[in-house]
């Protein structure tokens, strides 16, 4: 497989303009109902946006992360910024159900970027692709048909909001379907594999209480110098670093979509006071929380 540097990034928007096809927005898509538009290149790229691909009908080879996949009708895949994609062949009557969109579109006002990557599908290092049944799929085709019916509507009042939200019920409807497939096929984890998952979950539920190592340790049974070894190795951060992006994620979250105060958003974070929070803001955006908030 070529190079991580040499395989190049594609946008929802580059991609579409690629493969001739229109639409009207650059952060988020929902497939029509008919079959997918050719690939006349078969490129392999790195996606700057999620997706989920859910197969009804024909069928498709693609490739995720130099993985070949066979994918018929109840197959379903996700791909993200961590993942590298390349479509093979596929059946002239291939049809999905598509939804991608972009990190900034769905967490606004929604959710930061860690409680995201705690949908398991969109982990490098996860089995992004399973078979479901027709039970297991419906529940994400009901969605859907209602995601399409929705998709035109971009004139009508909280039109994003609406899209938004659905698609966030979408996701937590993919995801407890792959929590109940990992059950069945209990695939085998490396032991710092499972810890950086474990961390990142943890870390979305605690961010804003939690600033300190020794806590994540101590909850994860292991020592600081360990959760350090294993964080690293598998996600190529240290865990420090990890809890200081999460923590300026929900800074930032505050900051934007909330009336509070500087005040106020320091205690919402449990720093010990604001000069100890506008400190820390600085250190990592280069930007006072008012100055952020002014830019806004």
């Amino acid at each position: 497989m070529a190079t991580e540097k040499a395989i190049p990034f594609e946008s929802i928007e580059g991609m579409f303009n690629r493969l001739g096809e229109d639409w009207h927005s650059s952060e988020y898509y929902i497939s029509p109902d008919r079959p997918l538009p050719k690939d006349p290149l078969n490129l392999m790229f790195r996606p700057t946006f999620y997706g989920l691909f859910l197969c009804v009908e024909g069928w498709m080879d693609v490739k995720i992360n130099g993985k070949l996949i066979h994918v018929e009708p109840y197959y379903i895949f996700a791909l993200s910024p961590d993942s590298f994609f390349q479509r093979s062949e596929e059946s002239p009557n291939c049809k999905g159900r598509v939804l991608f969109f972009t990190k900034d579109f769905l967490l606004k006002n929604i959710v930061t970027s860690h409680q995201l990557k705690s949908f398991r599908f969109f982990t490098k290092n996860e089995d992004t692709c399973i078979q479901l049944n027709k039970e297991d799929a419906d529940p994400l085709l009901q969605l859907y048909d209602i995601l399409k019916n929705k998709r035109e509507n971009i004139h009508l009042p909280y039109h994003l909001e609406i899209i938004r939200s659905l698609f966030f019920a979408y996701l937590f409807e993919a995801s407890k379907i792959y929590e109940k497939g990992r059950t069945i096929a209990k695939p085998k984890f490396t032991r710092e594999a499972e810890l950086n998952f474990k961390f990142q979950e943890l870390l979305a539920k605690q961010d804003k209480v939690q600033h300190n190592l020794k806590f994540y340790a101590d909850t994860l049974f292991i020592t600081p110098k360990y959760l350090i070894h294993a964080i690293k190795n598998a996600s190529g951060k240290s865990p420090g670093k990890l809890i200081d992006e999460a923590i300026v994620e929900e800074a930032k979250l505050l900051l934007k979509e909330t009336n509070l105060s500087i005040a106020s958003v320091a205690e919402e974070l449990h720093f010990s006071d604001q000069a100890s929070f506008s400190k820390f803001f600085k250190k990592h955006t280069a930007l006072t929380p008012l100055s952020y908030r002014r830019e806004l």
